[in-house]
């Protein structure tokens, strides 16, 4: 087999033989190439029920002609092709994030360094976009607030009953805060610039760590 036959393999193996990750990565590697014998591949793949798939198929399409693009994620239906659009052709702070990119993100930072990309891509599934322009703010009180957060851009300042504590950078876990009694939004954190945050629901969080004892074993470690 030469490359182009090894990635047309690979993506078209069954998720018992390549798993979701491998299979996204491959698809990625397409669009980055812009691989134009792969198109039916991945006009095929925007059908993909799972969505990392589908979307990075669109992005790798989009790559390659991005009215072939258009023409097909037309076909799924205008909730879907919003969703799809905003991860595939906005740019800057009002674009969307595929859930590719936040696992590669989470490969980089140390929280969750060595940590397999089909885990992570789990990871991504439960992870949720908030943005904040400069300037606001949002309370992580464990009793008022629900979620865990990670700054994918950006940076927020972390006040502690009013009273400025640290800042939180690029990368950064941002746990649960304990809130002062008789004190409301005890714990805030406000944004210096505008800033995304990957926002994680400390339910489905910890399902996911009781059901991967290597990333269980990783937070606990960085906490």
């Amino acid at each position: 087999l030469d490359e182009k036959l090894v990635l047309k393999f690979m993506i078209n193996r069954d998720f018992a033989q390549a798993n979701r990750w491998t299979k996204a990565c491959v698809l990625h590697q397409v669009g980055a190439q812009r691989i134009e014998d792969f198109t039916l591949d991945l006009i095929a793949q925007i059908f993909n029920p799972d969505r990392i798939i589908r979307e990075v198929a669109a992005w790798a399409l989009y790559q390659i002609n991005p009215e072939i693009y258009y023409a097909n994620v037309s076909r799924l239906g205008d909730q879907i092709q919003m969703d799809l659009d905003a991860v595939v052709t906005k740019r800057g702070f009002d674009a969307g994030l595929m859930l590719f990119d936040k696992a590669l993100f989470f490969q980089k930072i140390p929280v969750f360094s060595g940590i397999p990309g089909i885990t992570l891509s789990f990871l991504a599934d439960i992870s949720q976009v908030i943005k904040l322009a400069t300037g606001q703010s949002v309370s992580i009180d464990e009793k008022l607030n629900s979620y865990f957060f990670i700054v994918f851009k950006g940076s927020v300042e972390y006040y502690q009953k009013g009273n400025y504590n640290s800042d939180f950078q690029e990368g950064l876990f941002i746990g649960e805060m304990l809130s002062a009694p008789g004190f409301m939004n005890s714990n805030l954190i406000v944004a210096k610039e505008n800033t995304i945050l990957l926002k994680l629901p400390k339910d489905l969080f910890y399902e996911l760590l009781s059901n991967n004892v290597k990333l269980a074993d990783k937070v606990l470690e960085y906490i």
